[in-house]
């Protein structure tokens, strides 16, 4: 019997884990198991994805949802988006209080019954919650990954198309370090349209309107929505899963723990890395601009900063 690669989406019962598992299924990428604290929304989400079937063209028919931790046995990757989401005014580091003792459980789980996963890490504040699930799993650095990079990107491209008047397709950038409002870098020195310099189409007013409107992002659809945006991120999580399933080597920007790469080690920030079945197979660097290097090296503090807190939850 051929064995499809087992997906397992903890907080499947919440928008981010809802959306990760339709984007999954939509790919076809292997056998869904959607875990939440409560079964009955894993079920009705399930069940309602299913019957997407019929119209959108996949087949997932049999499918487990359940409030069991065990049902992620031996799952090749475990997406966990478990945790309170952002409200309104709130910041990521606020949430570290209530989010790192979530995160610290389920790790264990993952651990005792997914030790040869890759885990990747979408719960708030990311970063340092992706330190917590590294250290509770103790899997090499490669198997703890962190979807953040894949948002922040996606979402500096959209602006920048915005603001040319582009194709979002033709829009090539990067945001590096701490998923925060104030600490994530969106880098302008790379940035391309169709492979010319973005800032042969816009002004340097203009791009520093991007800049901020990237940086902001999260909390401007938190205030539309009253809740943190979930299409987007559940797009970007599976886009990382299909890297992985599929073993692509897709280079994609990721939070994971630097040991010395870009002159930092042992902090846990967004860099571009090769994704495949290894996981963060390789972390690749380039040269930043100056202003760029230093903000990179503020959004380390931040993220070292944040990573001293959610210590405290390890106990």
């Amino acid at each position: 019997m051929i064995k499809r690669p087992k997906i397992a989406i903890v907080g499947a019962g919440g928008n981010v884990g809802a959306a990760v598992a339709q984007w999954a299924a939509q790919k076809e990428l292997g056998e869904l198991v959607l875990i939440d604290i409560k079964a009955g929304p894993a079920e009705g989400r399930a069940l309602d994805l299913t019957q997407c079937g019929p119209w959108e063209g996949f087949n997932n028919t049999s499918f487990v949802a359940t409030d069991k931790s065990e049902a992620m046995q031996d799952a090749d990757v475990v997406v966990m988006t478990a945790g309170v989401p952002r409200k309104p005014g709130q910041s990521r580091e606020e949430l570290i209080n209530i989010n790192a003792g979530i995160v610290k459980g389920i790790c264990g789980d993952v651990k005792k019954y997914a030790p040869n996963c890759v885990l990747i890490v979408v719960s708030n504040p990311l970063d340092a919650m992706v330190f917590v699930a590294k250290q509770v799993t103790g899997f090499p650095r490669e198997r703890v990954v962190g979807s953040a990079g894949v948002l922040d990107s996606a979402r500096f491209r959209t602006y920048l198309a915005l603001a040319a008047g582009v194709s979002v397709e033709d829009v090539q950038a990067i945001v590096l370090g701490a998923h925060t409002d104030k600490d994530m870098v969106p880098i302008l020195s790379t940035a391309t349209i169709g492979n010319v310099p973005v800032s042969k189409f816009l002004s340097p007013e203009k791009l520093n309107e991007v800049v901020e409107n990237t940086k902001k992002g999260g909390a401007t659809l938190t205030g539309l929505i009253g809740t943190s945006a979930w299409l987007a991120p559940g797009s970007g999580t599976a886009l990382m899963v299909e890297a992985i399933v599929r073993n692509q080597g897709r280079v994609l920007p990721c939070s994971v723990e630097l040991n010395g790469e870009f002159g930092v080690k042992g902090a846990f920030v967004g860099v571009p890395v090769k994704l495949s079945a290894k996981g963060a197979e390789r972390i690749y660097e380039f040269e930043l601009s100056p202003s760029e290097k230093e903000a990179f090296g503020k959004s380390v503090a931040a993220n070292t900063e944040l990573m001293n807190i959610a210590r405290g939850f390890l106990g």
